[in-house]
């Protein structure tokens, strides 16, 4: 078994503790640097970047194709939380109370990076809901669902 070997960081700048600040006084600062400085001090863009990859997510539209392949558990829990769900080590939990049995249908599709199971509830009074989940590739050798008391339980 080989063992693990220190691997050296090369850095083109020398380490120093102090950053230089931009400065603010007249025209002295261009626009590039203004602009770098805020997006590397609003803390909070990362967070509306965040929320709106998880309403494409949500809406069924992945932003990137990438995502889901490197983060499918990010997808699927901003779904599953996106309908009041919950996560379980070895499945998810989706609360359906008011729901009939015969108005909840189940779709699974394989593709390569994952098992994507539809969820489509039918409504009389509305529009349908359909929540399409991507799940780990391992999920479709046992994949398995119950709907028991107004609840619906997906397990892998």
């Amino acid at each position: 078994m080989e063992e693990w070997k220190p691997l050296d960081i090369a850095t083109d700048e020398p380490l120093s503790e102090e950053q230089p600040q931009p400065t603010n006084e007249g025209l002295q600062t261009d626009a590039s640097t203004l602009q770098a400085n805020f997006e590397t001090s609003a803390n909070h863009l990362e967070e509306v970047r965040l929320r709106h990859t998880e309403v494409l997510v949500t809406a069924g539209m992945l932003p990137e194709t990438g995502l889901a392949e490197q983060h499918p558990e990010r997808a699927l829990a901003w779904v599953v939380n996106g309908i009041n769900g919950r996560l379980n080590p070895d499945g998810l939990t989706i609360p359906l109370l008011g729901a009939e049995e015969k108005a909840i249908q189940l779709h699974v599709k394989e593709t390569e990076e994952a098992t994507v199971v539809k969820l489509d509830v039918r409504d009389p009074e509305g529009p349908n809901l359909v929540r399409e989940f991507p799940l780990p590739t391992e999920a479709a050798g046992s994949l398995s669902a119950d709907f028991s008391h107004g609840r619906l339980t997906l397990r892998w």
